[in-house]
């Protein structure tokens, strides 16, 4: 069933009324009528099931015939800084790191970042919420403004577990969970972009209390490294 974002303002009783770029996306590109089902989602983690009752020029009027609380965030609170990657990688890196859970993601211009464009924060705020809408999540992931690399290490240094990703690191990731006996709730994961991180970054990091892990034998791409900890992070303290 098609989910959509609505506030609270849009609702009135047991009537719920979908305008803009949503009514677009139902009635010429999913094509629905009258009498179709369909979910809306607030940020209060409220879901409302019901069925279009009208559609007009520029709004759809949908009855709600049930409405119920949802719980799909995850219990953990995790910050991804990602050192903005080429092309269209963070489009895919934010996507994914929305279906996994994460809470806030924040783009960060580092030493070795070839894209340094802070401009694009409307467009990834519409793929964290169309991620939402598919994976079942009423809150998006918060997508900040872009950072420098000093302001971000000093900005997000105080959560229960800090880590800097680190090419050859002396410690990998996997060992490091696997022997901790933290159970943190609040954690940071800061990714390099192409070529990762350089050993001042890295050296910063460690000094601002980041932890320096690495993710094995292989070098893995940023968007494989990012997903992969991530992964592991929701499987290990989460909820995957």
């Amino acid at each position: 069933m098609p989910r959509f974002p609505i506030s609270t303002d849009q609702i009135n009783s047991n009537e719920a009324i979908v305008r803009g770029n949503d009514y677009k996306h139902i009635v010429k590109v999913l094509r629905l009528k009258p009498g179709d089902d369909i979910t809306l989602f607030d940020t209060d983690s409220m879901e409302y099931y019901g069925k279009i009752s009208e559609i007009n020029k520029k709004e759809i009027v949908i009855e709600i015939t049930e409405s119920k609380i949802v719980n799909t965030e995850s219990p953990i609170e995790i910050t991804l800084l990602q050192g903005l990657p080429k092309a269209d990688k963070m489009d895919y890196i934010i996507e994914k790191a929305t279906e996994l859970g994460v809470h806030r993601i924040v783009p960060v211009i580092t030493e070795r970042s070839q894209i340094r464009d802070r401009d694009r924060k409307k467009r990834w705020d519409r793929i964290a919420l169309e991620a939402s809408k598919q994976c079942g999540r009423t809150k998006p992931a918060i997508i900040e403004n872009t950072l420098d690399f000093n302001d971000a290490i000093k900005l997000y240094n105080t959560s229960e577990l800090a880590i800097i990703l680190q090419v050859n690191s002396e410690v990998s990731a996997k060992n490091y969970i696997k022997n901790s006996l933290q159970a943190p709730s609040n954690i940071v994961l800061f990714v390099g972009p192409e070529g990762g991180f350089t050993d001042n970054e890295v050296l910063l990091g460690k000094e601002m209390g980041f932890i320096s892990l690495g993710l094995g034998p292989r070098v893995l791409r940023t968007e494989t490294a990012s997903l992969s900890v991530l992964s592991v992070l929701q499987f290990h303290y989460g909820d995957l």
